[in-house]
């Protein structure tokens, strides 16, 4: 069974601090590196950043899922074409944030939702009871 850990955060990069502290301590409890998590927490500020340039909400709805020791981040609920355009691969190909998320995170989609949409990006477990 899932575990999961919902926040809604002032949208204002000041309350990442909060979304930071959750990932790592959920992080550091599955035995993740400090460098997978510093991966995540990036991405996630990224998509932040992104979403308070094209978002027009006063506040970020989080949730945090661990499965089978991966941790997923759904952000949103988001309706920008253009923070979607970011996120997603486009026809002039995989650029800024899109490359960002791509280098930091195993997996990154977006999950409709009625008439908008959630960033999920998806940090797998590694080297938990395996040699690599």
């Amino acid at each position: 069974m899932a575990e999961r850990i919902s926040l809604e955060v002032p949208a204002t990069l000041s309350a990442l601090s909060s979304v930071r502290m959750v990932l790592g301590g959920l992080g550091a409890g599955l035995d993740y590196s400090l460098e997978d998590l510093e991966d995540l927490t990036l991405a996630t500020e990224g998509l932040f950043h992104a979403a308070l340039q094209t978002e027009s909400c006063q506040r970020f709805s989080v949730e945090v899922v661990i499965t089978d020791g991966d941790l997923s981040v759904y952000s949103g609920e988001f309706r920008s074409s253009d923070l979607r355009r970011q996120v997603e691969d486009g026809d002039e190909g995989c650029l800024d944030l899109c490359r960002l998320l791509r280098e930091t995170v195993d997996e990154v989609r977006c999950r409709e939702i009625d008439d908008a949409y959630q960033v999920v990006l998806v940090k797998r477990g590694r080297g938990r009871g395996t040699t690599e």
